[in-house]
């Protein structure tokens, strides 16, 4: 039986790249708070229906986050609570640039090094919706990741 470059990539994939941990310092844009630590685990994942590889995070959660409404200057919303981020898609590699080339581990190495994973992750936690004490209002804060370490 001939197998296909899709299934014999996916199971290449899925042998060398198990999912690994990452440890982050991020800072909220926000007079009331410090800088934040959260952890996360990134997950490679070959989707063979869509033809692509994913590079997401299975799981990120801060540690517990307050600021009262009182003390910002902006007049913001208050917060209780921790930043969750589950199954989120970062990236994809679509299996035809993989083709293309012959170090594909390489363009998956690209992909998850610790600048693109900080870039990546900066992103997903902007997107983030964060709930007013009452848990009435949603709103976003401006966050950075000061500090980003792969345990692999």
């Amino acid at each position: 039986m001939v197998r296909s470059f899709a299934e014999e990539l996916s199971e290449r994939v899925e042998e060398m790249y198990p999912s690994f941990h990452v440890q982050l310092t991020m800072e909220i844009v926000d007079k009331r708070l410090g800088p934040v630590k959260a952890e996360a685990e990134i997950a490679i994942q070959p989707v063979k229906s869509k033809e692509h590889i994913e590079i997401l995070v299975e799981e990120l959660v801060s540690e517990h986050i307050f600021a009262d409404e009182n003390g910002s200057i902006y007049g913001s919303f208050g917060i209780d609570q921790s930043i969750e981020i589950y199954d989120e898609v970062l990236a994809t590699i679509p299996f035809g640039k993989l083709i293309e080339n012959e170090t594909w581990q390489e363009t998956i190495d690209a992909s998850i090094s610790e600048d693109n994973l900080k870039t990546r992750l900066e992103k997903a936690l902007n997107d983030y919706q964060f709930s007013d004490l009452s848990g009435k209002y949603k709103f976003r804060k401006r966050c950075t990741i000061a500090e980003l370490h792969s345990i692999r």
